[in-house]
């Protein structure tokens, strides 16, 4: 891919690409919950002929507990159909230590499967003088864990971590992720680990190759992992709204991290995505246009012969509701804007509520 803008689909998502690389945690399910629509929208994209791979940065469950974890909210899937942080960066190790070499093992049970799969010798203990330690996220995982890695580190071991989010969509609201843990081993030691996880392209790649993708679509619901590395391995992304980032985030994405395609959850899988055009200063989809304006209200809406600006968010201000083309002509307008060199920022955009049409 090269410019950093929404793509046009005529057809389908689920029928213009063979393999949908989905993220887990706030696409498929939150924690243990189900995400409304998403077994339904699973099912016909199937149904239209495109295959899923489960791709996710959460490194502690094996692959079996995540297709069992798939199944309780209604998504069928098998443990092939799971690529996991935990065996990708198994596999990036496999191509930099020699075969047998102890690897420090910090997090659940997926980590340490993974490792041993690939010929290591998998330890806790820093007194075995582990060639490399590798961190994962597991609720188990305290202090006597991360010092283990500290003393390893110290004494020269590779660093390496499956991810590096700092938060975990789970069904009370953000947890803890594996970033926020990982500082600690690098505030402790100064070392900044290599992640072979989101965003990094490897994990994307790797899943993309064993389903034998020819073109393959990233799905998720976080720019700075999931679209972040969709850019990264080259692949189109599709964000949805059901869990991290939310529709203003969207609009004021880096270059690095847009998406290719929007939509509030999985049905847009089942849909077809008309990309904003030009058109004398506004950026058109459907009915609705945006542009940008500077000034301290810098993006103006247009639905039909209407405009408004969007004023700033406040402390009494609401979201603002817009329709799906809407969001995509604001996404147009800003990143274009900022493309040729304006500023915009959180603050001078209200909070975005993007409806289905009726």
């Amino acid at each position: 891919m090269t410019a950093a803008h929404l793509r046009e689909s005529t057809q389908p998502l689920s029928q213009a690409f063979d393999v949908a690389l989905m993220d887990l945690d706030g696409v498929c399910l939150l924690g243990r919950d189900p995400i409304q629509h998403a077994a339904d929208a699973v099912a016909a994209a199937r149904s239209a002929g495109q295959r899923m791979v489960f791709v996710t940065n959460n490194a502690s469950r094996e692959p079996e507990v995540i297709v069992d974890e798939l199944v309780a909210v209604d998504i069928p899937a098998r443990a092939e159909d799971i690529t996991t942080a935990a065996q990708a960066t198994a596999t990036m190790l496999a191509d930099e230590l020699p075969a047998g070499s102890v690897v420090l093992a910090i997090g659940g049970s997926g980590l340490r499967t993974a490792l041993a799969d690939k010929g290591f010798r998998v330890t806790t203990s820093a007194h075995d003088g582990p060639a490399a330690v590798v961190q994962g996220l597991s609720p188990d995982v305290g202090w006597h864990e991360l010092s283990e890695a500290a003393y390893a580190i110290a004494a020269g071991a590779r660093f390496v971590a499956t991810n590096l989010d700092p938060t975990l969509p789970r069904e009370r609201g953000m947890a803890i992720g594996n970033g926020s843990l990982v500082a600690a081993v690098t505030n402790a030691t100064g070392v900044v680990p290599d992640s072979a996880g989101k965003p990094g392209a490897v994990i994307f790649h790797q899943a993309a190759e064993r389903a034998g993708a020819e073109k393959p679509l990233v799905v998720g619901d976080r720019l700075d992992t999931d679209l972040a590395g969709a850019r990264a391995a080259g692949y189109p992304g599709l964000q949805v709204l059901t869990g991290v980032n939310d529709a203003r985030d969207v609009v004021l994405a880096a270059a690095g991290e847009r998406p290719s395609f929007l939509a509030i959850d999985l049905r847009g899988l089942n849909e077809a995505h008309p990309a904003p055009v030009s058109d004398g200063g506004w950026w058109a989809c459907g009915s609705a246009g945006a542009r940008y304006t500077g000034g301290a209200q810098p993006l103006e809406l247009r639905i039909g012969d209407r405009s408004v600006a969007l004023e700033a968010d406040g402390p009494d201000a609401v979201p603002v509701t817009v329709s799906l083309d809407a969001w995509r002509c604001l996404a147009a307008a800003a990143w274009d804007a900022v493309d040729d060199g304006a500023s915009l920022t959180r603050g001078q955009l209200p909070l975005l509520e993007v409806v289905a049409p009726r």
